[in-house]
């Protein structure tokens, strides 16, 4: 029906006309931009799986940079643990040196001056060798627990805290670098109140035993029990470490002396030295004469006064002041760190080796590895006299041994790492590839696309300018 309001084959032409023209428009989109999906519109599932691969392609390469930052830890770590293996090497010598009975008192002496130093510097690297805010050679526990430092419990030195109740809990820790501490504990009414010093590993330096009445009247009557209740305490994290034991072996212990006119002052005490620290100890304070001046100045016979001076701290030493009754204490020092100048503590690094979407991420732990002289087992190391220089070199050999240890397993994870790396590497390459065949424009087939498109909308316009001049016909009816 010839009709001239509707015109069919323009309407036509024009739909075909702007279809071709969309897809022309894909096409140029697809070829300017290098991709084949520029939008959900164009694949919404390719769309989603390219943009979980990009996702992993990301991750592999943050994985990979943090598995090299890893690595770079554990190169840290091994630079550390040469420069002690070297000094291990050096003070197992000066052992073999100590232990032949040729040399005087005084050459042995000189000889183990050199081997504290040695140790002291051990010390030094191990809380030293540090990479990314982490110190993988210092000891695993620093942290003193609920245990406050002398420098915080006291704010200057010569402070005294008065009226303490005596008990087997810590009253305050010394750390590390103290210099000239003198500690005065004058016992009040009650029970006696003894000066205890422990090392954090459970050495009993300083004090009375355990078969003493202040021990007894806490309910401490063997080392099991002092290790349950306060090396172990399941309440309280003392500050002792989780494998400490207790061990008296050389405990400094003067025996009270009920008879004996004894001075508080600390040149009338006695002296000892262990691990490169001389206590000077006035002795249990039964000994305390009620005619000498108590540290408040008064005369009463109930005061039981004990004084200890260690001239410098090499490790932290823990406090106690054992008894049931009421004590005044008194802390004096030339040097005290501050409580957060204490050691830093090493700990396990997790590293991350894959990171693949919907997938747990995966992990390796590069634990840690403390080489300070406490944890290889130097603590009681000397080198005079010449037994205990005998006696250094086997545990010089188990302290090489375990540095060592500690190498091959920087060793073994570095070339795991090492493979980690690569395997992550071939994964981006397979993934990017996969990617590119979803995402990526074909040039050859959009090309050849648009020449057709551009030919169909060419054919489009002009057949669309013929179906525009078909409605002309009717006007010859009209004639």
């Amino acid at each position: 029906m010839p009709a001239i309001n509707t015109n069919l084959a323009a309407l036509g032409g024009q739909n075909n006309l702007r279809k071709t023209q969309a897809s022309l428009n894909t096409a140029i989109e697809r070829l300017s931009s290098g991709l084949r999906i520029n939008s959900a519109k164009d694949d919404a599932a390719g769309q989603a799986i390219a943009n979980r691969m990009e996702s992993n392609v990301r991750a592999n390469t943050t994985v990979t940079r943090g598995i090299n930052d890893g690595i770079s830890l554990m190169q840290t770590a091994e630079g550390g643990l040469d420069g002690i293996n070297d000094i291990l090497h050096r003070s197992r010598e000066l052992a073999v040196q100590a232990a032949n009975g040729t040399l005087s008192d005084t050459d042995r002496a000189s000889v183990n001056a050199e081997y504290k130093e040695l140790r002291a510097e051990i010390d030094r690297i191990a809380t030293s060798t540090e990479a990314f805010g982490k110190y993988p050679l210092a000891p695993v526990e620093s942290s003193l627990g609920e245990t406050q430092s002398m420098g915080d419990l006291f704010e200057d030195s010569g402070d005294r805290l008065m009226g303490q109740g005596s008990g087997i809990e810590p009253v305050t820790f010394i750390p590390s670098g103290a210099k000239n501490v003198t500690i005065s504990v004058d016992g009040l009414t009650g029970a006696e109140d003894d000066i205890q010093i422990f090392t954090r590993s459970g050495k009993h330096l300083v004090g009375t035993p355990l078969d003493d009445y202040t021990w007894k009247a806490n309910g401490v009557d063997t080392a099991d029990d002092l290790k349950a209740k306060i090396f172990q305490n399941s309440e309280k994290d003392l500050g002792f470490f989780s494998d400490a034991e207790y061990d008296a072996s050389d405990l400094f212990y003067i025996e009270a002396d009920a008879d004996a006119v004894f001075s508080d002052q600390l040149e009338d005490g006695e002296t000892k030295s262990y691990g490169g620290m001389t206590f000077v100890y006035t002795g249990d304070g039964d000994r305390f004469s009620s005619d000498t001046d108590a540290s408040d100045g008064s005369t009463d016979a109930t005061h039981s006064l004990e004084r200890v001076n260690i001239d410098e701290v090499k490790e932290p030493l823990i406090l106690v002041v054992t008894g049931t009754g009421v004590f005044n204490v008194q802390a004096e020092w030339d040097d005290m760190p501050a409580s957060d100048a204490t050691s830093p503590e090493s700990a396990a690094t997790e590293i991350v080796v894959d990171a693949q979407v919907g997938e747990k991420m995966d992990t390796i732990t590069v634990e840690p590895t403390p080489a300070d002289h406490v944890s290889l087992g130097l603590e009681d190391v000397e080198l005079d006299p010449i037994e205990k220089a005998r006696e250094a070199m086997d545990k010089l050999q188990e302290a090489l041994n375990q540095v060592d240890g500690y190498r091959g397993q920087y060793g073994a994870l570095t070339n795991r790492f090492d493979s980690a790396i690569e395997n992550l590497a071939t994964q981006s390459v397979n993934t990017t590839a996969a990617k590119s065949r979803i995402m990526d424009t074909d040039y050859a087939q959009e090309t050849s696309a648009m020449a057709k498109l551009q030919i169909l909308q060419q054919a489009g316009t002009s057949v669309l300018a013929q179906a525009n001049q078909t409605p002309q016909g009717v006007l010859s009816l009209l004639e």
